[in-house]
């Protein structure tokens, strides 16, 4: 039986309304800030048959390190408000290796170099992993060379990773030689821009230094405790860790404590230092302190008042707080800024099941529209059927 003209043009008019929608804002989604927590990683597996750290593992304490591998006599510096321990090992391999700990005393990145190379022929499940990422970055190890009319080495960096994690491996290019591997970084994800593996305290190491020598350009070159631009990264990572449970646990009156310290110390980037209040909200609402919560993502907004993600983030607080049109005001807000943002779309539906069932049923149909793709909203979608169904009885 034909659709009525009515019914065929008002079809045609919701599907141009959801794909416009799409078409057009999409790319939004793309931004820094989409959703409340770290964006997923999106690099690709990393699997290794090349045991680096042993019985190491990210997230250890130290006294776990203490007491199974990290050597005593490892030279201790301090590495902002955490510490950084040097070590080399002989065997099986020359390695100097860097241990970084947080204020917590948790294991948050450990860079390994190999100043001689390591071959990769014996480790073919890692060469095949490298074989399948394309390059991050590469450069010149020894740029001098060219000056003295040699073929200099030549440096490339692969990164991969696994759910919290971040895996960088450095590969050496010698004329006339394999490849090999130099440096191994494996850190939290968080902590990554903290712990750069072409840090010249890294690649000293690989100039045939003595171990003496390479451990104090180390303690040389680490940050300063002074300076609060990084102090202020370093606790701003330590809040991300713990709130979002990257060791299995989430922590947020640590993350509380990170955040506090973060905006004492200052960052000078003003969309990072706004992210730090509505992260503090964040942790505040965790632990069922509402008001503050409230206080500390309106801190963000006087920062970033357009950030989509900060107004959704308010929204939830001021409904737990049952200011309800204010916090509705806030979805239509994130909303109006970002009509892609699935999230705020979600958020928005729940309010409106009690209150305007049809806009409720409306605001679900989009949000369906934005996400049944999208395999890790799965759950999700299913719920917004299931609300459906349930509305419209």
């Amino acid at each position: 039986m034909q659709a009525a003209p009515n019914q065929l043009l008002a079809s045609v008019k919701n599907f141009s309304h959801y794909w416009a929608i799409i078409t057009s804002l999409l790319s939004l989604c793309l931004l820094t800030f989409c959703s409340s927590g770290p964006p997923p990683s999106t690099l690709p597996p990393s699997a290794s048959d090349l045991n680096l750290l042993g019985p190491t593992y990210l997230c250890q304490t130290k006294t776990e390190a203490q007491a199974s591998w990290l050597k005593a006599e490892s030279q201790k510096t301090a590495w902002g408000n955490g510490s950084e321990h040097f070590q080399e090992i002989s065997l099986p391999n020359k390695q100097g290796q860097w241990v970084v700990f947080n204020t917590d005393e948790t294991l948050v990145g450990v860079i390994t170099v190999f100043p001689d190379g390591l071959s990769l022929d014996d480790y073919p499940t890692l060469r095949k992993t490298l074989s399948q990422l394309p390059p991050a970055r590469e450069f010149y190890l020894t740029s001098s060379q060219l000056l003295e009319g040699q073929i200099p080495d030549s440096a490339t960096l692969f990164r991969t990773g696994e759910a919290n994690t971040t895996h960088q491996y450095y590969i050496r290019h010698r004329s006339g030689q394999d490849d090999q591997l130099i440096m191994a970084v494996f850190v939290l994800d968080p902590y990554e821009a903290l712990l750069d593996g072409n840090h010249p305290r890294f690649l000293s190491y690989l100039k045939g230094a003595t171990a003496q020598n390479d451990a104090k350009t180390a303690a040389a070159s680490t940050p300063s405790s002074t300076n609060k631009d990084f102090l202020g990264l370093q606790q701003f990572a330590r809040g991300e860790i713990s709130l979002f449970a990257s060791c299995g646990t989430q922590h947020p009156d640590i993350a509380r404590d990170a955040y506090k310290k973060t905006i004492l110390y200052g960052l000078s980037e003003p969309k990072q230092l706004a992210e730090a209040h509505h992260r503090l909200g964040l942790a505040f609402s965790h632990l069922e302190k509402l008001p503050e919560a409230q206080t500390s993502i309106e801190a963000a907004l006087a920062i970033q008042p357009h950030a989509a993600n900060i107004l959704n983030s308010y929204g939830t607080v001021l409904v737990k707080l049952q200011k309800i049109p204010a916090g509705i005001q806030a979805y239509e807000q994130a909303l109006a800024l970002q009509p892609a943002y699935a999230k705020a779309r979600f958020n928005l539906a729940k309010i409106f099941e009690l209150i305007n069932p049809k806009r409720a049923i409306q605001e679900y149909e989009t949000f369906i529209v934005l996400t049944e793709d999208n395999p890790e909203e799965t759950s999700k979608v299913a719920i917004a059927r299931s609300k459906i169904k349930t509305l419209q009885q």
